[in-house]
Formats: C-alpha cells, sequence, structure tokens
C-alpha cells in the first residue's frame, strides 16, 4: 500500500501544480480564482499536506455552541487542555493534541493550513480574541502514535471568523466528533457543516451530550434519525452522555455506546436503536484508537477526490468555466476581426523622380575602375556646366519644395483619415453588445485617447527619414536583382562601359544640340534605358499598394522578360514602401492604441488547448484510477 498511497502523492501534487499554472494562464478570463473554492482548498489542505507514506488520522471535536465541545475533548484525551465555561461561544481557536515526537516526522503547519500554529501553554490559550486564524498545540503522550485530537470553534457562532476556521479544521480532518444536543441538532449552520461533511464522506461518530436518562432514551433516537435525514450523514459509532456537570468538570462523564441505524426519509421503515448487552461506559480514546485508520484514511481520500472530480463543482466544472469564458473571448475575436479597422485606398506613392535619383545612386556606386572614374569625371563637368542654367532657371520659376517633403504632408493626411476611421469603427463594434470587448474598447476610446494618439503618431512621422527607408529599399532590391538576374546585370555593366568608352562624343553632340549637359543625359545612358521606359506606367499602382505580395506574381505575365521584367521592379519600389509605411501606421496603431486588446483576445481563445489545461485533465483522470488501486491493496 505505502507504494501506491507514495504514487497518488505524487499525483496529487502534480494536479495542484499544473492547476496552479492554469490559473495563472487563465487571470485573464477574469474568472473567480482557485481560492475559496471548496475542491480546491480540501486539494490544498487535505489531500497535499496529509497524503504521507506514514498514515495518521486527524479527528476533531465539532458542534454548536455551548453543547460542550471541550468537555468531550478534555475527556478524549484524559486532561484539562480546553476551558470550560456555561457561557456560549468562548472557545475561539482550535486546539490540537498530537503524540510524543510526532512534530519530528510531520510538518504540523502543512497538516493545517491556512492556520498560525502556536505552542500551547494554558487552558485559557483558545479563549483569546484574535483575528488572525491560531491554532494552539500540545504534545500528548496518551495519544496513539498516529492519532490527532482537536477542540474546535463553535460551527453556528455568531462570530462568522469561528465559522471560517470550523470549515478548515473539517478539511483538515479524517474523523469528526459530532456533539449534539436537544437544541443542536436541527440547527441550520450545524446542518449545513455537516452535509459539506458528508459530502467528504469523513467518518462520523456521533455523541448526544447533555441527555436526560433514562427519560430521553425514547427522544434521542428520533432526534439524530432527524438530523442524519437532514445532512445524509450515516454515523459510524453512536454514544450518548448524561447531562452532569460536576462529572463532566472532573472529566467523569460516563459514555454509553448504542447501535443506531438512521432511516430514509418518507421510507416506512421503523427507526432502530438499540442499548448492547454490555450498557458500561467506555473510553472514547480508546475507542478511537482501535478504528481501523488505513481504511479510514483512504475512505477520507475517496471523499476528497469527489470533490476534485465532481462534474458539477470540481475541477471538471472549473475547465468548462473556462472554456466556456474563452469561448467567448472567441466570439470577441471574430467581431473584431470581422470589422476592418481601416480600408485605405488611397495611400500616396513616392514620387517618381526620387526612386529614379536612389536608383541613379545605386548603380554610381556599383561602378568599378576606369568605368567608373570616366562617369565619375564627366558628371562633376555635367553640374558645373549646368550650373548657370539652373540658376537663370530658378529665378524665372516659382521655387518648387522638395518632393518628399510633399509626400510627407501627403502621407500624414491619410493618417489623419484612417485613425479617425479606425474609432468609428471600434466605436461601432463597441456598441455591438459583447461585453468582454464593450468593457475593453471604452476604456481604450476614453476621453482623450484620439488626441493623445494623434500627437504619439505626429512625432513619429515627424521623425521619419523617408529619403533614408526609401535608399534602403532600393538598396536591397537592386542587390536581390543583382543576385537574382545576374546575366541580365552584367549585360546592363557592360552597356554601362560602352557607354564610357564613347562618352566624350556623345556628351558633347548631346549638349550642342539641346539635349543638356553630360550629367544630365549622356551619363545617365544606360541607367535610362534601364528606367524612363517604365516612368510612364508606374501611375497603374494601386493606391492600396500596403496589401501587394512580394515575388513576381502581382505584375503581368509579360513581365518575365526585358522591359516587362523592369516595369515590375519598378512597380515594387512603389509597393514594397507603401508596405512599409502602412505597417509603421498598423504597428503605431497596435502598440499605442490597441495595446494587448489582440494578444489577450488571442491567447485567451487557446487556453483551452494548453498544456497546463490538458494536464489538469488527464492528472483528474489519472487520480481517479490510483485511488481505486489503492482501495484494492487494503
Amino acid at each position: 500500500m505505502s507504494s501506491t498511497l507514495h504514487t497518488f502523492s505524487t499525483t496529487t501534487q502534480e494536479l495542484r501544480d499544473s492547476l496552479r499554472a492554469l490559473e495563472q494562464q487563465s487571470a485573464q478570463l477574469e474568472l473567480p480564482g482557485l481560492e475559496g473554492r471548496e475542491w480546491f482548498e480540501i486539494l490544498e489542505r487535505k489531500l497535499i499536506p496529509q497524503l504521507s507514506d506514514q498514515i495518521y488520522l486527524v479527528a476533531a471535536v465539532v458542534g454548536g455552541t455551548n453543547i460542550g465541545k471541550s468537555v468531550i475533548f478534555n475527556h478524549l484525551v484524559n486532561q484539562q487542555s480546553s476551558a470550560i465555561s456555561p457561557l456560549a461561544s468562548q472557545t475561539k481557536h482550535p486546539v490540537c493534541l498530537v503524540p510524543t515526537g510526532f512534530e519530528d516526522r510531520h510538518n504540523l503547519s502543512k497538516v493545517f493550513q491556512g492556520f498560525e500554529l502556536i505552542p500551547w501553554s494554558s487552558a485559557e490559550d483558545p479563549l483569546r480574541t484574535d483575528e488572525q486564524h491560531l491554532l494552539f498545540w500540545q504534545e500528548c503522550g496518551s495519544l496513539a502514535p498516529n492519532l490527532l485530537v482537536l477542540d474546535t470553534p463553535d460551527i453556528d457562532s455568531d462570530a462568522e471568523v469561528n465559522w471560517e476556521r470550523a470549515e478548515r479544521i473539517r478539511q483538515s480532518a479524517d474523523v469528526l466528533v459530532a456533539v449534539l444536543t436537544q437544541q443542536k441538532y436541527n440547527d441550520a449552520a450545524v446542518k449545513q457543516f455537516f452535509r459539506e461533511a458528508a459530502r467528504e464522506e469523513k467518518v462520523i461518530i456521533t455523541v448526544f451530550n447533555q441527555c436526560q436518562l433514562p427519560e430521553d432514551e425514547e427522544y434521542w433516537p428520533l432526534w439524530l434519525n432527524t438530523f442524519c435525514q437532514e445532512t445524509g450523514v450515516n454515523p459510524e459509532l453512536v454514544f450518548i452522555a448524561p447531562n452532569d456537570r460536576q462529572a463532566a468538570n472532573n472529566l467523569q462523564l460516563p459514555f454509553y455506546r448504542r447501535v443506531f441505524e438512521p432511516t430514509p426519509e418518507n421510507s416506512g421503515d421503523s427507526l432502530t436503536a438499540e442499548t448492547p448487552d454490555t450498557d458500561s461506559a467506555l473510553n472514547l480514546m480508546q475507542v478511537l484508537s482501535e478504528l481501523h485508520f488505513d481504511e479510514i484514511k483512504v475512505r477520507t481520500l475517496k471523499g476528497a477526490l469527489y470533490y476534485l472530480s465532481n462534474q458539477e463543482t470540481g475541477v471538471p466544472a472549473y475547465l468548462r468555466e473556462i472554456k466556456t469564458r474563452s469561448q467567448e473571448f472567441l466570439a470577441a475575436s471574430q467581431l473584431l476581426s470581422e470589422h476592418e479597422l481601416a480600408e485605405i485606398d488611397n495611400w500616396p506613392l513616392v514620387p517618381n523622380t526620387v526612386i529614379v535619383h536612389s536608383i541613379r545612386k545605386w548603380w554610381q556606386e556599383q561602378r568599378e575602375g576606369w568605368s567608373a572614374h570616366v562617369h565619375g569625371f564627366y558628371n562633376a563637368i555635367g553640374k558645373g556646366v549646368l550650373w548657370p542654367v539652373r540658376y537663370l532657371h530658378s529665378l524665372t520659376t516659382e521655387e518648387k519644395r522638395p518632393p518628399m517633403e510633399l509626400y510627407r504632408e501627403q502621407e500624414w493626411s491619410v493618417v489623419l483619415q484612417t485613425v479617425e476611421g479606425i474609432y468609428d469603427r471600434l466605436t461601432l463594434v463597441s456598441e455591438l453588445g459583447n461585453e468582454l470587448l464593450t468593457s475593453r474598447l471604452k476604456s481604450l476610446l476614453r476621453g482623450t485617447s484620439r488626441e493623445e494618439l494623434l500627437k504619439i503618431l505626429h512625432q513619429e512621422h515627424a521623425a521619419f527619414d523617408f529619403n533614408g527607408q526609401l535608399e534602403e529599399l532600393v538598396d536591397r532590391e537592386m542587390t536581390f536583382f543583382k543576385d537574382e538576374s545576374p546575366q541580365y546585370y552584367t549585360f546592363l555593366k557592360q552597356l554601362d562601359r560602352v557607354a564610357a568608352v564613347g562618352r566624350p562624343a556623345l556628351s558633347v553632340g548631346l549638349f550642342f544640340v539641346g539635349f543638356g549637359a553630360v550629367g544630365d543625359v549622356g551619363t545617365q545612358l544606360v541607367t535610362d534605358t534601364m528606367i524612363q521606359s517604365v516612368v510612364n506606367v508606374t501611375g497603374d499602382v494601386a493606391g492600396g499598394a500596403a496589401t501587394t505580395t512580394f515575388g513576381e506574381t502581382a505584375v503581368s505575365s509579360t513581365a518575365a522578360t526585358g522591359m516587362g521584367y523592369l516595369e515590375a521592379k519598378f512597380r515594387r519600389f512603389h509597393a514594397v514602401f507603401a508596405q512599409k509605411r502602412t505597417e509603421w501606421l498598423a504597428t503605431a496603431i497596435r502598440e499605442h492604441l490597441l495595446k494587448t486588446l489582440p494578444e489577450e483576445l488571442k491567447s485567451a481563445v487557446s487556453l483551452p488547448e494548453s498544456e497546463a489545461y490538458q494536464a489538469v485533465q488527464k492528472l483528474t483522470a489519472q487520480l481517479e484510477t490510483e485511488l481505486k488501486q489503492l482501495q484494492a491493496s487494503l
């Protein structure tokens, strides 16, 4: 049995760890945590701390107000450990007597989780008023080596803190010594406490105290039967004790064993209550010590596992909560995705002249040796010759703003329109009735949200280096062209060298016939051959270029060779640059407006497929199998 118990203990701890991991992951679902759930508290306070190779029992004396619980407890341990008073609700903290040396073998703080353990010094200790959950303990040499006995606060006290303390003790206990009286067998709080104990399959020993004997011999079975019908309790043993205060104070109160079999409600069966052949007083401690500890422990483990595996209130119900909530997040995610936040069909195009200039610059950097020297020399001459012409031209025409400055203004105008549209659509989605989205979006769309977002976007937009990114794009794309079509690239390089050889005569001739100086036409003969033939078609590039895919599938089939190939390349510059710019806008809006909302929705939707969720399911089923093996090993 020891190895089976050890396996059961290991699985239980793995389940607890997986539950904690799942709780942490599911925090975004806004579900109640594990704390406060009855089944989890039993796992934490009963199964985890009390599963060990050395089996021991925890027996607790429990009951309502002013019925003599402390009297019964003192008789059990044969010493005045708890103070006795005719006043109600005196015991405020539990008292536990443990076998000698028990603390050396076990950690008491784990056995009684949720309590601050304090060594017992006097019978007045448990009467202290303290908001902390205290538990006073002391070693007792007369106890069996594997038996712990507790006195507990009233389970029906006016002080609610006492209910919580008694409940924690109930969850930790294997055996409950239920003290009842004529006045306290049908109280609502008492019955609720024992209903939970019955569901947990606790071993319950009933002591009907303060009986007027022999007059009450015919009545106590009726009272106890009502108690059993109302709670589902079937007492393991039944004792009655007379109403004798002097005997109670002197540890001389007699306890008489009775044979009792409760009848189901409305069954019509006759009530069975008998007096044993020997009606002599019994020692309650001896009775407890003679119980079959192994069987009782497994029985209470089974009862605790019932809470874990219960479809309506246990782990399965918790997993269903997560799955149901996850489906709500899925609905919210689908609602958000079905309403596109932005449709941009007028994103501005980078001026063709800027792209041409960047390509020319890249091509010049590829020239090597004497070709680079010749072209560089004539470029410098061309710029010098043209300077007077350009100066006179600037005097007779209006000053033109840099192309990229105009592009920056055009792009910001589209950004403003896009942000306005996004806010309108988010407002619409927030009003569609999905509670999860409504609460989150209202927080995102609060009063100054739009102004704050536009301020951030404007700062980022104003600081953006358009020319730098365009040059990076040209460099990347042209390098890709160089690697992708080495033969075509080599052919153009050869043309460039030929142009260098014929450059002086061609340059002068072109200059004198009015085509302009070296730097404008002659120096760019080969480059223009590659570029100018496709400039005129770039106006056909769609404004929604952000959706253009990479690769040649985005252009016509005529783009496979020749000028069609170059045309596709030129179109690609527009498309990729626009894509990068809209990616910036999408990223900025996600970061500064939507923030973590998309990730939250996605993560919440996938929780039922998470490793922790699957582990909890598996381990719960595994525990049921291992418990059956544990029962079979008895």
